[in-house]
């Protein structure tokens, strides 16, 4: 896994999307199995960021099963092998954690690598019941940030404050667009916050702008902050303008 180690509860997942698999007659593992099983193993925190999204598990299993058919393998192995698809999820799951700056591959970081496979039928299936890659990302990054409950389900760090502020805002702002269809005018617009998320609204420096918006943390003399993420952390966020480094390769 390049230096990556999945949770217990990945695990747990991909053994059970290979008895979904099995249960469905299926010769192969595909990106259905593992969102199936992400929704059967129902903790977590890809399941806290569903259930935060208002995605109804049942309702969301039967638009899984609505683009399947049974397949005709009528003796399943234990070592099913896994579609290209299927494949492309963990290496996106791997190309999360590193983004994050963790060490370990957790469900947060397998179901933000479904719905980066675009066009396989779990994401699809998660489009049909409202839930983008945008969206379960910033609700992934609120959690992280916010909910210590949820570090039971996670192995090794818990970001810097700095780091952890600045993704906090992040989620909050993109958050606020999906929600309302628009960023806000200001921090102080935002709704659905926290005690902690005050404190990380104080580290930060916003500004909307025509096609978005401007964040910079605040620094004491107006130095670069010493913060740089690769250019996959930018994609899809709203953020025209900033002080942290984006040249992270």
């Amino acid at each position: 896994m390049n230096g990556y180690n999945f949770t217990d509860r990945v695990r747990k997942v991909l053994q059970i999307a290979r008895e979904e698999a099995a249960r469905l007659h299926h010769a192969y593992v595909g990106t259905e199995h593992i969102l199936l099983a992400l929704v059967r193993e129902g903790e977590g925190v890809a399941s806290a960021v569903l259930t935060n999204l208002n995605v109804d598990p049942e309702g969301l299993r039967a638009a899984i099963q609505g683009m399947l058919k049974e397949g005709k393998n009528l003796n399943p192995s234990q070592d099913l092998p896994y579609t290209s698809r299927a494949k492309k999820i963990l290496e996106f799951a791997m190309s999360e954690a590193r983004e994050l700056n963790h060490y370990y591959i957790g469900t947060e970081h397998l179901l933000l690598g479904v719905l980066r496979e675009a066009k396989g039928i779990a994401a699809q299936a998660l489009l049909t019941v409202g839930v983008t890659l945008e969206m379960a990302r910033a609700e992934t990054l609120r959690l992280l940030g916010t909910d210590e409950r949820l570090l039971a389900d996670r192995q090794v760090v818990s970001l810097g404050p700095i780091d952890q502020r600045f993704k906090t805002a992040i989620a909050l702002i993109e958050l606020h667009r999906v929600r309302f269809g628009d960023y806000p005018d200001s921090l102080a617009a935002l709704q659905f916050f926290g005690a902690y998320d005050v404190a990380s609204f104080r580290a930060v420096r916003y500004e909307k702008l025509p096609d978005g918006y401007a964040l910079d943390i605040v620094t004491p003399k107006g130095e670069k902050p010493g913060l740089s993420y690769p250019a996959d952390f930018w994609r899809g966020l709203g953020i025209r303008r900033t002080n942290v480094d984006r040249s992270s390769p």
